[in-house]
């Protein structure tokens, strides 16, 4: 089993980290409910919230001390399995869960943006999402909660969901069903193609013949011209370039995965820095270039 660890020695949010036994990482009732009304700590906390029945639906919460204006709520590619939880040396998860969004978590962080990372529900842990449970209203059911428990804690903030690879189809079928109820979608290296039989449990037609007008919070798309994975090509990005709000990105690091996984083009490998940036420009209102080069 491959774990990685996130401590309160993660050296770029030493700062927000320190203060933060492991006792305050996991902030639940006895039933694994977070209270809406819970005062939000500084640092990170897994937040676990009953949402269908007995399922439970767990979130990362990364904040630093000032009020957020705005929550980045992360969705990861693939089946997304994480399975959060906290151990002596900090909140720890599955490697399998890696993704452009997870690894840079810490760059979308800042005195005014917070993050919430979601995890698998309960009852998919066997295989982790699959693209029809991303499509499913028991997932949006799941999305619903942890909005409806993000706006409890930040009134003032506004709510973002930013899907990757896979994780795009979380944020497209959420960001339909929840309307205005969220400020904003970001779908980043999106799965705009079917996904061959090869694929197995994650062959499905994604987002190949999704509606996008039936977003009506604003979009926001990002591809770099060299992402190769089989269901993200750039030609199927690029078509959506003059209708919706389009960051166009270039250069970077050769591939060092197989195509599909962060570590290259379709992670933005060598380009995070500015990719993350310019998704926060265009939350928060503010002038954004459109091409990173």
């Amino acid at each position: 089993m491959k774990i990685a660890i996130w401590g309160t020695h993660h050296t770029l949010r030493l700062v927000a980290m320190v203060a933060i036994s492991v006792g305050a990482l996991v902030s639940a009732t006895s039933h694994g409910q977070t209270p809406s009304s819970a005062v939000p700590v500084t640092g990170q906390e897994i937040v676990r919230l009953k949402t269908r029945g007995g399922v439970e639906q767990a979130y990362l919460l990364l904040l630093e001390p000032t009020p957020p204006k705005a929550v980045a709520v992360l969705f990861t590619g693939g089946f997304g399995l994480l399975k959060f939880r906290s151990t002596d040396s900090g909140v720890a998860w599955e490697k399998e869960g890696l993704s452009f969004l997870v690894i840079n978590r810490d760059r979308f962080l800042d005195g005014e943006t917070a993050v919430a990372i979601v995890d698998v529900p309960t009852d998919q842990w066997g295989f982790g999402y699959t693209p029809k449970f991303r499509k499913s209203d028991a997932h949006v059911t799941d999305v619903h909660h942890i909005v409806k428990d993000l706006r409890a804690r930040f009134a003032q903030a506004k709510v973002f969901l930013v899907g990757t690879s896979q994780g795009a189809t979380s944020a497209a079928y959420a960001g339909k069903a929840l309307g205005r109820d969220v400020d904003g979608v970001v779908l980043t290296a999106s799965v705009f193609e079917s996904a061959p039989t090869s694929w197995r449990l994650l062959h499905d037609s994604n987002l190949s013949g999704f509606d996008f007008a039936l977003i009506s919070a604003p979009l926001l798309i990002v591809h770099h011209v060299d992402d190769k994975c089989v269901a993200t090509p750039f030609s199927a990005a690029a078509k959506f370039a003059g209708r919706y709000p389009f960051i166009t990105v270039k250069g970077g690091d050769p591939v060092r995965d197989n195509g599909c996984g962060p570590m290259g083009p379709h992670g933005f490998l060598g380009r995070e820095e500015p990719v993350v940036t310019e998704i926060k420009n265009w939350m928060h209102g503010r002038p954004f270039q459109a091409e990173i080069l």
